[in-house]
């Protein structure tokens, strides 16, 4: 019997009891838009299902060898780390691509922003998209403890300390993250059923919804189109050049784990074993929460202890609910691109986050700050020489977006470049920095709707 012959009768076999010809005739048909917006962007979510792929492969592979426990905790990973054949290489392969999969998500979800593809009816897209932002980074936080190390003990309480500025419950959620008013084995515990069931059910559930919404609606196009000009042919063409991408991206995960297998070497992406966990001893200077933390962190640095009768913890912790909400909220603020119009104020929105975000990372970084092991840096020299880092990012994002993009409303990325620059060059705290580039984005885009109202209909050139 030919090859064909049982694949037709395999096919009817399974088709005649599941009813799966309208799967098939579904991804026979599909296509995905073709042009310069899907060069790169449309492959960003299979890269991040492939990191979270290698996630579940790679941890499962650890979980036959470690062991959650007070006594077996920090042993287990040494052993896997030292005496497992190759251990070393799968714990290196599943750190690698759990930053990779973070990187690969927020530039999936930035594209997004840039893209407008949250216009209607893929408002739940972005949703379930930003949702699963927040169990990647729930990911992230609770698999930092699991070694039971040095680091990974005294950054997690600096982290969950944090959960106390929340008013009213702050206690309350703090007993229920660390199992009691400390970080003890009992937050252990509740980070490893975190870590290796609750989250990873609530990713798959997301996953899942998260396809099926996009093969349901499809790919966006281009703001203002409505019919793509040519189509690729998902299955095989598309499908084929993912798989490719996903060759390539195995190529250098491994090369990472291969000649980095211990991150690295910066703060935020280091995962050396180092000394066991120590609740007694004193918490070493320096303790830096990995790299997509490092903004919050900052920030809550940049708070006096208190502010407008409230702890600055608490003033901090509702500016980040205020632009994270903000963020989630998009889809609906956004009413030009609602109208399958260009919205720039939203495009400079997310410049600006690149800009805010980034500046702050840099003072994470302490960089130019000078500081010894046994001093604490000069925080001035500090943010001077993060805004001058930042001066020229700005600069060549600014000039790439008027020659290529021909844009022209810089009100919010100006703001925070100007936020930078106050902070680092005119001595101004970071809050009052922050306040005089906060009034001046909110005053500049009235004025100028002041100014075009007041304009005569005919009169005057276009701006």
């Amino acid at each position: 019997m030919s090859r064909e012959r049982v694949s037709e009768r395999l096919f009817r076999w399974f088709d005649g009891r599941y009813g799966i010809a309208p799967l098939f005739e579904f991804f026979r048909h599909k296509e995905v838009p073709v042009g310069f917006h899907s060069i790169i962007w449309y492959y960003l979510g299979g890269t991040t299902l492939f990191f979270f792929t290698v996630q579940i492969l790679s941890g499962m592979l650890l979980l036959v060898y470690y062991q959650p426990g007070e006594s077996t905790s920090y042993e287990s990973i040494r052993y896997i780390t030292t005496k497992v054949p190759f251990g070393w290489l799968v714990r290196s392969v599943h750190c690698w691509s759990a930053h990779l999969m973070i990187l690969s998500l927020i530039v999936h979800m930035y594209s997004t922003l840039m893209l407008k593809a949250y216009r209607p009816p893929r408002e739940l897209t972005w949703v379930t998209g930003f949702m699963l932002m927040g169990v990647a980074l729930g990911f992230g936080f609770s698999g930092y403890l699991l070694p039971w190390n040095e680091l990974a003990f005294f950054a997690t309480a600096v982290g969950t300390d944090s959960v106390k500025s929340v008013p009213l419950i702050g206690d309350w959620l703090l007993n229920v993250l660390r199992g009691g008013p400390d970080v003890t084995i009992n937050t252990l515990y509740r980070f490893f059923a975190l870590h290796v069931s609750i989250l990873p059910i609530a990713a798959v559930s997301l996953i899942g919804s998260h396809l099926l919404l996009i093969q349901r609606q499809g790919m966006a196009l281009p703001v203002g189109e409505t019919q793509a000009p040519r189509g690729m042919k998902f299955f095989p063409s598309f499908m084929l050049r993912d798989l490719l991408l996903w060759l390539v991206l195995l190529i250098v995960v491994t090369v990472l784990a291969l000649f980095f297998p211990y991150g690295a070497g910066i703060p935020g992406v280091e995962w050396e074993l180092g000394q066991k966990a120590d609740p007694l001893a004193p918490a070493f200077p320096g303790i830096k929460p990995e790299w997509y933390f490092l903004w919050i962190y900052q920030l809550l640095r940049e708070f006096p202890p208190h502010l407008f009768g409230l702890e600055g913890p608490q003033v901090c912790l509702l500016l980040v609910t205020v632009l994270m909400a903000t963020w989630a909220l998009v889809p609906w603020v956004d009413r030009s691109a609602r109208r399958q119009q260009p919205s720039p104020g939203f495009t400079d929105f997310g410049v600006a986050a690149i800009l805010f975000v980034v500046f702050l990372m840099l003072k994470a970084w302490d960089i130019g700050g000078g500081g010894k092991p046994d001093q604490l840096p000069d925080a001035a020299a500090t943010a001077r020489a993060c805004a001058w880092l930042l001066l020229p990012l700005a600069a060549a994002i600014t000039l790439v977006r008027v020659a290529v993009f021909k844009h022209r409303w810089f009100v919010f990325s100006g703001a925070a470049l100007l936020h930078a620059m106050l902070n680092g060059f005119a001595g101004f705290s970071y809050l009052q920095a922050g306040a005089i580039a906060a009034t001046l984005a909110a005053v500049v885009p009235v004025a100028l709707v002041i100014r075009e109202r007041r304009q005569p209909p005919s009169g005057g050139s276009a701006p």
